[in-house]
């Protein structure tokens, strides 16, 4: 198995485990829009901290970060179930999202303090 194989399997496997745990997190809350929330808000904190927070191989970053990550966070899903709620309720929703991310990432990307 050549380099760019090995890469596309570790891509492909973690993004079936993140595809399946947010399946599995939607089963259980069974509330689309608060599931996908959950899902793109610790999707998020997970891959900030993959990214600055721990020191990774490029195949454990594959497979956790593009892969897991990728897999498990949804932009569609975010937008199909904002379509489902009134004009004000959407875009809460999408502006809460999007502001949450870009804050988690703030503070996970700071330098840790000595």
């Amino acid at each position: 198995m050549n380099i760019k194989a090995r890469h596309l399997a570790y891509v492909s496997l973690g993004g079936v485990v993140g595809s399946l745990s947010r399946w599995a997190i939607a089963e259980l809350i069974n509330s689309g829009l608060i599931a996908t929330f959950i899902v793109n808000i610790s999707g998020v904190a997970l891959a900030g901290i993959f990214l600055y927070r721990v020191n990774l191989s490029t195949e454990q970053r594959l497979f956790l970060v593009t892969g897991f990550c990728g897999g498990f966070t949804t932009f569609s899903a975010l937008d199909v179930g904002a379509l489902d709620v009134s004009i004000a309720t959407a875009g809460f929703y999408v502006t809460a999202t999007v502001l949450i991310s870009l804050a988690l990432l703030r503070i996970i990307r700071r330098p840790v303090s000595q």
